[in-house]
């Protein structure tokens, strides 16, 4: 049996911090890159793979002197406690994770931007090594690696969707590969 009122108690739940990313209680964000959740039968919930772009609330948040020094503006860590918005556990509670460094959101990007051809996507505008310098491209945050070469030392991923920004047309993805 799951011991709900653990899982429930993060640890900064209810917490809102003036945080040097500006983000509030009940915003919601999108994760960066695929979680686990529940890690380890976490309360006796099994494990629960999160994908990238999955939403999340935010239920917490706590700023941190943490690496502060290592801050351009001086400022720590920001660490937040979140509940998923479209996953469940298998008795219909929310998935709740606690405690996570705020780059697990992808919000906390600069170059994050959600789609301009308008789907809501979540994504990076960003330039690309093979293309012109200073031209900017949507990339979307799901992607499939398709290629992994230790010993030269790189890995390449082909994204599902690929976007021109100034005219919101989708681009062949193997492009940019």
């Amino acid at each position: 049996m799951p011991d709900t009122k653990k899982y429930r108690s993060t640890p900064s739940r209810g917490r809102e911090d003036e945080n040097k990313v500006g983000w509030k209680l009940n915003q919601i964000v999108h994760l960066s890159r695929g979680i686990i959740a529940n890690r380890y039968n976490y309360c006796n919930y099994p494990e629960f793979n999160v994908p990238a772009g999955a939403r999340a609330r935010i239920i917490g948040i706590k700023q941190t002197t943490l690496n502060a020094s290592y801050d351009k503006d001086g400022q720590g860590d920001v660490y937040i406690d979140f509940e998923l918005v479209d996953h469940y556990n298998y008795d219909g509670s929310p998935v709740t994770c606690g405690n996570r460094h705020y780059y697990t959101m992808i919000e906390a990007s600069p170059d994050f931007a959600m789609c301009p051809d308008g789907t809501g996507e979540p994504g990076y505008i960003r330039e690309h090594r093979d293309h012109e310098e200073g031209m900017k491209w949507w990339f979307s945050l799901h992607s499939e690696q398709i290629e992994d070469h230790p010993e030269k030392g790189y890995v390449r991923f082909l994204n599902k969707k690929v976007v021109d920004p100034r005219t919101k047309k989708e681009m062949d993805p193997w492009l940019f590969v």
